[in-house]
């Protein structure tokens, strides 16, 4: 008599299900053990079978392989399958005698130490097809030869019971195309399954998945690539692409640009800032966004391309092109960092834009040389900073830089001498009349390739990498969406510094978001228009007033003080109201810190009628603990988060002082006399090597 068994291949556990040895550990049920195959078993598929004998070989500690197959000569089709123990039959390359024993492997691949010992295992499970088109078992065999696994969670490991189901093998090529590790992207799939010690697979297996996805790509990568752009340029005549090869036909440069950018050049290429950067893709090969600023401020791209190498060749390449997608338009302002082949290509072929060195990374490399001279020297510090800084003019740098020249005597140092021969390409006094929106460095070009890498893989396919890079770019769409709901649906506050024209023609265009950065709250006296409109004391915040006060202070002072600058009796007059300004607030701050009494109670002081009384009735809290919550008291108190800290870089107060201020790091001190005049190496009191004291001894002796 036929029995039919379940395709499934496992049986739900009831609470009538006997439990054996083997099903519970620890006193927890792992799972209800299915039943033994036996002869006259049908199956509707033979996968179900394959699926139905791997389940009991779990479950009784061992794993399987298919041994053999026969095909219909007929139809070609399967008709019979042999299941047989990963062990059965023996090792390749080995020589067995007819009735001998069993002989160890001798060859074994070098990449891998360990093998699986075949041991001629008889456990087998054969099924045949019948004319109804059902899988039968026709012979079943259950001895082993050999010792099996005998606790269940090491099952798992092998290899039969490794197999990742189809579906998630999708949800792991999306993790895949996300960004995401292998690692991360085991996690989650153990997550989902309750735990690691559930899941069927290992993280080996995610990996090996995910390289055998990265070979998909292998070879015919940039075809895939160039069929996508050609499928994109059909749906949109706008989209713009173009590529070289080189003697053997392997894309060498490669570029891009859709219509949107295009679109959005036309709006916004007054100022673009265009950058190189590594680890994208898995040829090496440069990255080169062309990045742009738009009216919310938002960063936006305006075109890309790869590169083969970074040479003046390349770049010339890549400039005409993105020229060519642009109507032949040069941007007016470019900003990059002090590459020379840039800077060769840009006069090339963008002969009317106005080029900018990026000032971090000059200044930068000025503090690994300037560092250890204005060490100590914050007087030469203040005043190299107030020339870079703090002149509006060239004719005002060039003044204050031979100031501070002869104030220091540092004439003819060649240092500085080379700050000053390229003032041209990066101080801000000559770009006064240029338009770099908040761009004095290339940070725009470096945060996007900070973002861009959180999205793409190095070991990543260009194919990929293109699909990646359209997600950015409708990131960066739903963002502009954003801010232009804002400019719609909302107005600017009535205490901003602008008039309501300028405010009213700011929302016009779109710019009311950026509106906040030029503008400052007003502080006025009752009884006084600003702007044609009256504002009330009580309406500014304590911050607000603060910033008007200084304003105001400031612009009083320098009108008063700006006219007599020029004699000497005037600076005489200033600077004696300044030193006694000065020490009547040191006696103000004085009194307001002697007012102040140390200790806990000073901040518990009340308010009252007859002065600062302390408030006695709020007592100081008791930290609580954790039996303090489970305590008969415990439900009163609320648990709250503790406070965020901010993760990202060091501590404000501890940090050191950028590029942009030249201030040198710390110096390191001696580690035999404590020093910071002379390192260890150049220590006067280092005693010698004993070696090198020996061979002195020599040198003496032979004398």
């Amino acid at each position: 008599m036929l029995m039919q068994a379940e395709s499934g291949g496992l049986t739900v556990p009831t609470a009538e299900t006997n439990f054996s040895a083997d099903d519970v550990e620890d006193g927890v049920e792992v799972i209800s053990t299915p039943q033994e195959p036996c002869v006259g078993m049908v199956f509707a598929t033979a996968d179900a079978a394959k699926k139905y004998y791997n389940s009991y070989a779990r479950h009784a500690g061992f794993s399987i392989r298919i041994d053999t197959s026969r095909e219909s000569k007929r139809t070609e089709e399967k008709t019979k399958y042999i299941y047989v123990c990963q062990r059965a039959g023996v090792n390749k390359k080995e020589k067995v005698a007819a009735d001998g024993p069993i002989i160890e492997k001798k060859i074994v691949r070098e990449r891998r130490r360990d093998y699986v010992e075949r041991t001629r295992c008889p456990a087998r499970m054969i099924v045949r097809r019948t004319p109804h088109g059902q899988w039968e078992v026709v012979h079943f065999e259950k001895g082993h030869n050999h010792d099996r696994v005998k606790k269940f969670s090491l099952t798992k490991y092998l290899n039969s019971h490794r197999n990742i189901p189809p579906e998630e093998k999708e949800f792991i090529r999306f993790l895949h195309g996300c960004n995401i590790t292998s690692t991360r992207a085991f996690q989650i799939m153990a997550d989902l399954y309750g735990g690691i010690d559930n899941c069927p697979y290992t993280e080996g297996d995610v990996k090996n998945l995910r390289v055998k996805y990265q070979a998909e790509y292998k070879c015919k990568d940039m075809k895939m690539t160039l069929d996508y752009f050609s499928e994109l340029q059909k749906e949109d005549p706008d989209f713009y692409y173009s590529c070289t090869l080189d003697e053997e036909d392997r894309v060498e440069n490669l570029f891009w640009v859709d219509s949107a950018a295009r679109k959005s050049y036309e709006l916004y290429g007054d100022c673009i800032s265009f950058d190189a950067t590594y680890l994208t893709n898995a040829y090496n090969m440069p990255f080169a966004p062309f990045i742009g600023i738009d009216r919310n401020g938002i960063t936006i791209q305006l075109g890309c391309g790869f590169l083969r190498n970074e040479k003046t060749e390349s770049y010339v390449w890549l400039f005409s092109e993105f020229k060519k997608a642009m109507g032949g338009r040069d941007p007016l302002n470019i900003i990059t960092d002090q590459d020379l082949a840039m800077k060769a290509a840009i006069g090339l072929v963008f002969r009317t834009s106005t080029h900018r060195n990026c000032r971090w990374h000059i200044m930068e490399n000025a503090r690994k040389v300037l560092g250890p001279f204005l060490n100590g020297k914050e007087e030469l510090s203040e005043d190299f900073k107030n020339c870079v800084s703090f002149s509006f003019s060239p004719d005002e740098f060039e003044s204050k830089w031979q100031a501070m020249l002869d104030k220091h005597d540092i004439n003819g140092d060649k240092r500085f001498e080379h700050l000053y021969e390229m003032r041209k390409c990066w101080v801000p006094a000559y770009f006064m009349q240029r338009f770099f929106p908040f761009l004095q460095t290339t940070a725009r070009s470096e945060g996007f390739n900070a973002v861009l890498k959180r999205y793409v893989n190095p070991k990543n396919s260009i194919y990929n990498f293109v699909q990646q890079y359209k997600k950015i770019q409708q990131r960066i769409f739903s963002k502009q969406d954003l801010h232009e709901a804002v400019t719609v649906t909302k107005k600017l506050s009535r205490r901003a510094l602008w008039p309501k024209n300028i405010q009213s023609h700011c929302c016009q265009v779109g710019w009311a978001i950026q509106l906040h950065l030029w503008s400052a709250e007003i502080l006025a006296d009752d009884g006084i228009e600003v702007l044609g409109e009256s504002l009330q004391a009580h309406e500014i915040s304590s911050n607000g007033k603060h910033i008007v006060r200084y304003s105001r202070i400031c612009t009083s002072f320098n009108k008063i003080i700006v006219p007599h600058m020029g004699d000497d009796e005037g600076y005489s007059i200033v600077s004696k109201h300044v030193a006694a300004m000065q020490a009547e607030l040191n006696e103000l701050r004085k009194r307001k810190a002697s007012n102040v009494a140390p200790g806990p109670q000073s901040e518990q002081v009340g308010q009252s009628s007859g002065g600062a009384v302390p408030n006695k009735s709020k007592k100081p809290r008791k930290k609580a603990t954790t039996e303090d919550t489970n305590g008969p008291e415990g439900g009163d108190l609320e648990i709250r988060d503790p406070p965020i800290i901010k993760r990202q870089g060091r501590q404000r107060e501890k940090r050191y002082k950028t590029g942009l201020d030249l201030v040198p790091p710390k110096p390191k001190p001696c580690k035999y006399c404590t020093s910071t005049e002379h390192t260890t190496a150049k220590c006067p009191t280092k005693p010698p090597r004993k070696r090198t004291q020996q061979f002195a001894d020599m040198a003496i002796k032979l004398v």
